[in-house]
């Protein structure tokens, strides 16, 4: 039939995206749909779609997309986030790999006896989680930011790892490579991606960032540079461009590049499709009859995996972290499988009919069975769990400081000693790099960019403050926060008299920021937390209180929580108030209220 292929690979694609735009409407996982999708125009559901249609071409296709994807949710991976996390983030990439490696084996082996060859095969495809099922399903719920951070860097990093893993494994189980040489392919794959990934990231930032490349071809010139290298690694070393993708993704997130939102987004949007057209062409590929085959069983394998080798792996690989045990028995629930295992196992179905390997459907059977019954089950259930365990914050609770000059650092840190979560954002990579330095958390990014905002964590902030030495650009930022996001407060260092619901902070004689910058600078300030006022100060409000000539209010407590101050807080008998006053200074203040405690 004429233009055979081209009317299949339009169907699916068309299917794919009614079946993503269902999945939106009835807040369903989409990969869920896509399935019910695929399985329902294929070979044995309607008969519409035939996968054969690709011949050979169909390993190539999903090995393009799954390219993309990859590379598209490095783009979101921060390295002084995930230095942050690097201890746990680093055994679940290792040692939580080899235990759902272990179990996976171990549960297909027992429930369904499979051969130890195929068994093996599916422990290794299990090692993977996948951004495009963890990002979307973790994107509803609104957890604390290191939770976050840490199921999505395992979602990213672990895919290519656990592919390759498996490439590597398959080699063995063919008679490609005796088992001594495992180690030394998982290596050369992983290192020869890298570092082809990592180049050309490098090569590329570096031609955008000096503007060699029209605005006008941006996206597709990355587009093309992307696929070129993964294509090159492969060709070096087999799956070795999985890796070259993400390394390209982490170093150009990392780079400062300009307008990284608009890549970001063009990303996600391809992503998009190429997702719904693979789970489509997989799914109805499935041969139902080796999903019946597997009988019940299948179950006891899927739920020995998700009970017991993730929580296995979790609890072993967070061991002393900073997370809390709810929100390590949270990451323990969250083990959805994507479109990763489920391309590479019907890659490994065709590999093992040729080489006349029986188990092949078995194992793609399974695998999909895994990848539709976490993702359905995960995705459901998520928020629910999520509440039960008390990790998610229906309340914002982070504050965003813009500005990461010496007098937002001393803010930030000033709200994290009263367990405050604070990211600052700057343009400038240097104040920035002194943030950290200090234990801070920031972002070298453009706080008037609405994608750098998001990146902040803007969206989950009950505060933003912009306080650099730019009145003007205060104002701006609070403007823009205002009209695209949720903060309950949001606070601009300038003249803001008409400004709608856009306050003033620090109230009192406060210099300019400029100055306080210089007397932080020359250690000529002083930090005076002010406990227990007095009855003739309890109930005015802050700008009405008898500050010292240079000195202002910074921070208010008040039953343990922390905020910055405002001229219209009202002054409370349990208030503490945290004020910066000159150094050897006596204030007013000192008299009305009982204690005050200078802070170092």
């Amino acid at each position: 039939m004429k233009h055979f292929a081209f009317f299949q690979a339009a169907l699916a694609m068309a299917v794919g995206m009614l079946a993503q735009t269902v999945a939106t409407r009835l807040a369903l996982p989409s990969i869920v749909v896509l399935f019910a999708a695929g399985i329902a125009i294929g070979p044995d559901g309607l008969g519409w779609f035939d996968p054969r249609a690709f011949a050979g071409a169909q390993s190539d296709l999903v090995t393009l997309a799954v390219t993309v994807i990859l590379f598209e949710g490095s783009l979101g991976l921060r390295l002084d986030e995930l230095r942050r996390l690097q201890r746990s983030l680093g055994l679940l990439l290792t040692l939580g790999g080899l235990v759902s490696f272990a179990i996976g084996t171990l549960a297909a082996r027992y429930f369904l006896g499979l051969p130890w060859g195929i068994s093996s095969l599916y422990g290794a495809l299990m090692i993977v989680t996948g951004p495009t099922v963890v990002t979307p399903l973790l994107s509803r719920l609104p957890l604390p930011r290191s939770l976050r951070e840490l199921l999505i860097g395992e979602a990213v990093l672990i895919d290519p790892l656990g592919a390759i893993a498996a490439i590597v494994v398959l080699d063995y189980v063919l008679g490609n490579a005796p088992a001594w040489e495992a180690f030394w392919l998982l290596g050369t794959r992983l290192g020869v991606g890298a570092a082809v990934g990592a180049a050309a990231g490098f090569v590329l930032a570096v031609l955008l960032r000096r503007g060699w490349i029209p605005d006008s071809l941006r996206n597709p010139a990355v587009l093309a540079v992307v696929l070129l290298a993964a294509g090159g690694a492969s060709r070096v070393s087999s799956e070795a461009g999985l890796m070259a993708a993400v390394a390209q993704g982490v170093v150009m997130a990392n780079a400062r590049l300009p307008d990284v939102g608009r890549l970001r987004q063009f990303k996600e949007e391809l992503t998009v499709l190429l997702l719904s057209f693979i789970f489509v062409v997989l799914a109805a590929a499935l041969p139902l009859r080796a999903v019946r085959d597997l009988g019940w069983n299948v179950v006891w394998v899927v739920a020995t995996l998700a009970w017991i080798g993730r929580p296995l792996a979790v609890f072993l690989c967070t061991r002393g972290s900073r997370l809390t045990w709810q929100e390590r028995a949270f990451a323990s629930w969250i083990c959805p499988r994507g479109i990763v295992a489920a391309s590479v196992a019907a890659l490994f179905g065709i590999l093992l009919t040729e080489a006349g390997i029986p188990g092949g459907e078995a194992l793609e059977a399974l695998v999909f069975v895994t990848v539709g019954l976490t993702v359905t089950v995960q995705g459901l259930s998520a928020g629910a769990v999520a509440r039960v365990l008390g990790v998610d914050q229906p309340e914002l609770r982070d504050t965003l400081i813009v500005g990461a000059d010496a007098f937002g650092r001393l803010v930030a840190r000033a709200l994290e000693a009263q367990q405050r979560q604070v990211v600052l954002i700057d343009r400038n990579p240097r104040l920035c790099a002194d943030a950290r330095r200090e234990g801070l958390r920031a972002l070298d990014g453009d706080a008037l960019s609405i994608d750098d905002l998001e990146e902040a964590g803007a969206r989950h902030a009950d505060t933003v403050v912009a306080l650099t030495r730019n009145p003007e650009l205060n104002l701006l930022v609070a403007h823009r926060v205002r009209d695209n996001f949720p903060a309950e407060r949001v606070l601009a260092v300038g003249e803001v008299a008409g400004a709608s619901q856009v306050r003033a902070p620090f109230p009192g004689q406060r210099p300019p920021v400029d100055e306080i910058n210089r007397q932080l600078h020359s250690a000529r300030t002083q930090l005076v937390a002010y406990n227990e006022p007095d009855s003739a100060i309890a109930g005015k409000s802050l700008d009405a209180l008898p500050y010292a000539p240079g000195e202002f209010a910074v921070i208010l407590q008040r039953r343990g929580r922390a905020t910055v101050a405002i001229a219209a807080d009202v002054l409370l008998p349990d208030d503490v108030l945290f004020c910066l006053r000159p150094l050897a200074t006596g204030s007013p203040l000192e008299s009305s209220f009982a204690h005050a405690a200078t802070l170092d």
